[in-house]
């Protein structure tokens, strides 16, 4: 799989914090959620995470991924409850000699998940969050960043997902030909 601009490393991992084919979680609990936080680089939020971090940590995850797959399937409506979520999450303009930049202004979890919604926010505009998709899978549905000149990939990658999807669409092809 080929990966997402820098920016979109860390988005992409924590939407695939959650695994559908094995169920695996890693923000099932508070314990795994800070594991998850340390093993990403975010030591200061894995060692100041709440309970109530958690909660939040979830709901913007689970927001963004519906809001991707909404997308994605041209879906109507918007993401109140993800509006409602990322309200908590302070963010400000940052001006310096790098450029100007909407950056987290909170530390910890909040400051965490603020870096994630400014990276959203900044693909949204420069219109890289359009390739981020789920994939296809209903087993899968990983987040992937889709690097097609023509952002067209359905899936994940070929293996297995994309093989799975045309090894059963063929053999529905030949059902529906012997039935004829």
């Amino acid at each position: 799989m080929t990966a997402a601009p820098d920016r979109l490393k860390l988005v992409e991992s924590f939407l695939n914090s959650v695994d559908m084919d094995s169920g695996r979680d890693c923000l099932h609990s508070l314990a795994g959620f800070r594991d998850w936080l340390a093993d990403h680089g975010q030591t200061e939020a894995a060692g100041s995470a709440t309970d109530a971090d958690l909660d939040l940590a979830r709901g913007v995850r689970d927001g963004l991924r519906d809001e991707i797959r909404r997308r994605q399937e041209g879906a109507p409506g918007g993401a109140t409850d993800l509006d409602r979520l990322v309200a908590r999450l302070p963010l400000r303009v940052r001006f310096d000699d790098s450029g100007t930049r909407l950056v987290p202004a909170a530390t910890g979890v909040a400051g965490f998940l603020g870096g994630i919604v400014a990276a959203v926010f900044l693909a949204a505009h420069d219109g890289t969050f359009q390739r981020l998709k789920i994939c296809r899978e209903d087993s899968c549905r990983y987040v992937f960043y889709d690097r097609s000149k023509n952002c067209s990939r359905c899936w994940c990658s070929m293996d297995p997902c994309g093989n799975r999807n045309k090894t059963r669409a063929w053999r529905q092809r030949q059902r529906s030909r012997q039935s004829v």
